[in-house]
């Protein structure tokens, strides 16, 4: 007779999902086991201990979601013995598994949607997608395991809501960010005052959107990942408010069928029983390093600087459509770094307060979301918003796919519309109905002064038809 494996998963800190069978580590998922990340602003929640590091070092696998720096995390990955057996998404660019396969790894580009058998027990399936992200599908024994990291579904929720019928919902958890955290916030008005608001306004509808869609994907446990991690510059510290924690899970968490656990957690897929494996659940504020990293606020560009920077914004043609100006202040100088041949009677635009080594180290690689996600750079908005499209075209599609002309933006787009036409154009008109439509309902009811009624009608619409 056969014996069955002893599986289990493991939450081990930000997105590092690890994955068990008999006592020994199958595979490791996107590891960030020491150091910082975004310039020093970013620490894991706690560090890890030596054994949690062995654990990820003996891995049969890893598997690297996208190239953001608390996934991609090059101090660690340098950890790794030659040869170490590495998956990675078909991204749009090949960047990221050349540079993997040059530091030593065993690097094998994933087919979109294609099942890999790792072991007896364990199939692998990827979905990569336009936002230049992807999302992990485990089978591991008669569990299925779904790692959405900071991924959007990009239109792919029919076919893990077929993937999740198969299993049942008992036998199904989700790996997913909730929170705000892990995007720009340090959003000022033109007098440097932040406009961020308290950050308990956006815990409810936050955590009760993501409730709904973990609901809809048929989905019974939630494993909160890929936020843990706090803020340890002194110029990034104050954006640890804006944590979403446990206890704000199960003070907003209105979907009471989905079982919400805590982080750091080692789960037996066997009897769905778990372990937390720190239990204090507080950060580990040790980790400040009470300064900014290699920056100094005060250092100012020479005009060779500066030119590179102008150089950098220039190249992005996706942008003349939705931008009039960039501007950009390092020490006490502001020049502007991008301008739209012909300008809007009312400009469009944005002004970076932002260090010279951060920035010049940005436009040197190309990742200009490494400094939006640190958040110690200061975003001042005039007349538009960074979502839903300057940040995706100069930082995903620009620092990920290479993509800066029309053109190759035509046909990244057409790429991945081909390759699932139904799923993308659904999440296509969602977002212009999110970016767009909502948010004019919401400027005219607001001005006409009745939205909050507006806003109540809504939301009990939203429970009475399931999927709107």
């Amino acid at each position: 007779m056969t014996s069955v494996a002893k599986l289990s998963v493991k939450t081990m800190g930000n997105a590092t999902v690890q994955l068990w069978a008999d006592g020994k580590p199958v595979l490791t998922t996107d590891p960030w086991l020491v150091g910082r990340a975004y310039f020093d602003s970013w620490a894991l929640h706690h560090p890890m201990t030596q054994e949690e590091i062995d654990s990820a070092l003996n891995s049969d696998f890893l598997w690297i979601s996208h190239g953001h720096p608390d996934h991609l995390h090059v101090e660690s990955l340098e950890m790794f013995a030659n040869g170490k057996k590495l998956f990675v998404p078909n991204h749009y660019h090949d960047e990221i598994a050349s540079t993997l396969g040059d530091m030593g790894f065993d690097v094998t580009v994933m087919d979109y949607r294609k099942w890999y058998r790792l072991t007896p027990e364990l199939e692998i399936l990827c979905l990569d997608n336009i936002n230049q992200d992807a999302i992990l599908l485990m089978k591991f024994g008669g569990n299925l395991l779904v790692n959405l990291n900071d991924s959007p579904l990009c239109g792919e929720d029919s076919f893990i809501q077929q993937l999740t019928r198969e299993h049942g919902r008992d036998r199904s958890y989700v790996f997913k960010l909730v929170g705000i955290s892990a995007d720009m916030l340090n959003y000022v008005d033109a007098d440097g005052n932040r406009t961020a608001g308290d950050p308990e306004q956006y815990k409810p509808g936050c955590i009760k959107d993501a409730a709904r869609q973990i609901n809809d994907l048929g989905v019974g446990h939630f494993c909160m990942s890929s936020s843990q991690h706090i803020f340890v510059r002194d110029d990034s510290r104050w954006a640890n408010e804006y944590d979403f924690t446990y206890e704000d899970f199960e003070r907003h968490w209105n979907q009471d069928h989905i079982e919400v656990l805590p982080p750091f957690v080692t789960i037996d897929l066997a009897t769905g029983h778990y372990e937390e494996d720190w239990p204090s659940r507080t950060a580990d504020a040790s980790q400040y390093i009470n300064s900014n990293g290699a920056d100094d606020w005060d250092e100012t560009l020479s005009d060779a600087e500066w030119q590179r920077v102008k150089d950098f914004f220039g190249k992005f043609e996706t942008i003349e459509d939705i931008v009039d100006f960039v501007d950009c202040t390092v020490g006490a100088e502001t020049q502007r770094v991008y301008a739209r041949p012909r300008q809007r009677i009312k400009p469009r635009g944005v002004r970076f307060h932002v260090p010279k080594r951060s920035l010049l180290e940005t436009i040197e690689w190309g990742y200009f979301d490494d400094l939006l996600i640190g958040n110690f750079m200061k975003t001042e908005l005039v007349n538009m918003g960074l979502y839903p499209d300057f940040t995706p075209r100069i930082a995903k599609y620009g620092g990920n796919a290479k993509v800066f002309d029309n053109a190759g933006l035509r046909k990244m787009r057409m790429h991945y519309w081909r390759r699932n036409p139904v799923g993308m154009s659904r999440f296509w008109l969602s977002g212009f109905w999110r970016a767009r439509v909502q948010r004019a309902i919401a400027d005219w009811t607001e001005a006409a002064g009745i939205k909050p009624p507006i806003k109540w009608l809504y939301h009990r619409v939203r429970r009475l038809i399931p999927g709107i």
